[in-house]
C-alpha cells in the first residue's frame, strides 16, 4: 500500500491516447484490476535505486 495518496493529471490529446484509454478501461472491465505478484517490497534508498537502474556515479 502506498504511504501517500497522489493524483496524476491525464492528458488525452491524441486519438491514439483516447484509444489506449478505452482499451485499458475495457481490459479492466473484463479482467479486473492489475495486481502485481511476487513483489518483495519497495525502497526509496537512492543507492539501491541507482543499482537497479544501472546508474553508476563517477
Amino acid at each position: 500500500m502506498p504511504l501517500e495518496s497522489f493524483y496524476e493529471t491525464m492528458v488525452i490529446d491524441t486519438p491514439e491516447a483516447g484509444a489506449n484509454l478505452a482499451k485499458a478501461i475495457e481490459h479492466y472491465e473484463k479482467y479486473g484490476p492489475y495486481i502485481p505478484k511476487n513483489v518483495q517490497g519497495t525502497t526509496e534508498d537512492p543507492e539501491v535505486l541507482d543499482r537497479i537502474m544501472g546508474i553508476t556515479h563517477q
